[in-house]
C-alpha cells in the first residue's frame, strides 16, 4: 500500500528476512502495469509525430500507412513487455534471489515475444518499414527504463531503510 503523497511502499517489503539474509519483498505489479500502457500509448504517439515531421527532412515520403506502422510497432514493444511482466505475477512476498531469477525468466520471454510479433508484423504494417522497427526499439527500451525507475522509486527507500545482514564472522577484526 503506498502511502497518501508518497511512492513509499508500505507492505511491499518485510522488515525481515529470510532465514539466508535476503530481503523479503513483492513488487508493486500494479504501478508496473499502468506505468507500462502509459509508456506504450505515448510512445506510439511520439511515434506518428515524429515519423510525420522527420520523414520529409530526410528525403523519405510520408504514408498513408505511416501512423499504423508506428501503432503496430509500439503494440509489438508493450504485448512483449506485458507478457514478460506475467511472469512476475502474482507479486507475492519472496526473497531477493528469488525475483532475480524471474525478472531473467521475464526479460528471456519479453525478448521473444516482442521479437516474434515484431517479426510477424513487420511484413503487415503500411507506411515505412524503419518507423515500424524504429518505434519498436525505442518503446522497447522506454519501457524497460519505466518499469526500473518505478520499480527503484518505489521499492528503493523501503529496502534501503532495512537492517544490515547480520554477519556470521565472530572476530570483529577480520573483514
Amino acid at each position: 500500500m503506498l502511502r497518501k503523497g508518497t511512492l513509499m511502499a508500505e507492505g511491499l517489503v518485510d522488515s525481515e528476512r529470510d532465514p539466508q539474509g535476503e530481503p523479503i519483498f513483492s513488487l508493486p505489479g500494479r504501478q508496473i502495469t499502468i506505468g507500462l500502457v502509459l509508456t506504450g500509448v505515448a510512445c506510439a504517439g511520439l511515434g506518428i509525430s515524429a515519423s510525420s515531421v522527420l520523414l520529409p527532412v530526410f528525403g523519405m515520403q510520408v504514408m498513408d500507412g505511416t501512423w499504423l506502422a508506428a501503432i503496430l510497432g509500439a503494440s509489438s514493444a508493450l504485448v512483449g513487455n506485458l507478457l514478460g511482466l506475467a511472469v512476475l505475477w502474482p507479486p507475492a512476498r519472496r526473497p531477493a534471489s528469488t525475483w532475480t531469477s524471474l525478472w531473467m525468466a521475464a526479460s528471456g520471454l519479453r525478448i521473444m515475444a516482442t521479437g516474434g510479433l515484431a517479426a510477424l508484423l513487420y511484413f503487415r504494417s503500411p507506411g515505412e518499414p524503419r518507423v515500424f522497427v524504429l518505434v519498436t526499439g525505442f518503446t522497447y527500451l522506454a519501457l524497460l527504463v519505466v518499469e526500473t525507475a518505478i520499480i527503484a522509486v518505489v521499492l528503493g527507500p523501503a529496502l534501503g531503510r532495512m537492517p544490515p545482514k547480520a554477519s556470521g564472522n565472530k572476530n570483529p577484526s577480520a573483514p
